[in-house]
């Protein structure tokens, strides 16, 4: 069965535009990358004085299971230097995020899907939006459009490309 996924990547060490091409590449030996939105400079959220980061999002067809692919995302974090224990509100050279697999709903103490911040980010919604404006979100039955409406935040979020 194919899962039509929804992901955000994000980075804010080193060389960010390549860590992200890394992971881009890297996805696409999971499946196939179907869209990709533009890449984004985005202030770090809950983290103070951090550099900020660079952000997209992309739709992956993907034969994996959910759990497969979050392994999967969790051992390229882990390949580029990320520091899997302490990643939350972290600098990190690359964060994989599923944000949607399908109309899904998932609750294990490893994976949330639809990821559980989701209607929160501005910095995933804006490049979410860009490529899937009609998804609805599983959960809140409401599309990427309308969720990106309810948005209130202060995210500065700069399209690069």
């Amino acid at each position: 069965m194919i899962i039509l996924y929804h992901l955000g990547l994000g980075a804010n060490l080193g060389d960010r535009r390549a860590n992200i091409e890394k992971a881009v590449a890297f996805l696409q030996s999971c499946g196939r990358v179907t869209r990709k939105s533009a890449l984004y400079e985005t202030t770090p959220q809950g983290m103070p004085g951090a550099p900020l980061f660079y952000n997209l999002a992309l739709a992956l067809e993907s034969r994996l299971s959910p759990q497969a692919l979050l392994a999967a995302c969790k051992g390229h974090e882990a390949s580029q230097g990320r520091d899997l224990e302490k990643s939350h509100n972290n600098d990190r050279s690359i964060d994989i995020d599923i944000l949607l697999a399908g109309d899904m709903i998932v609750a294990t103490p490893e994976l949330t899907i639809p990821h559980p911040r989701l209607r929160q980010r501005g910095f995933v919604l804006v490049p979410l939006f860009e490529i899937a404006p009609k998804r609805v979100h599983p959960l809140e039955k409401a599309t990427v459009t309308q969720l990106l409406s309810r948005l209130r935040s202060q995210e500065k979020i700069r399209r690069l490309e």
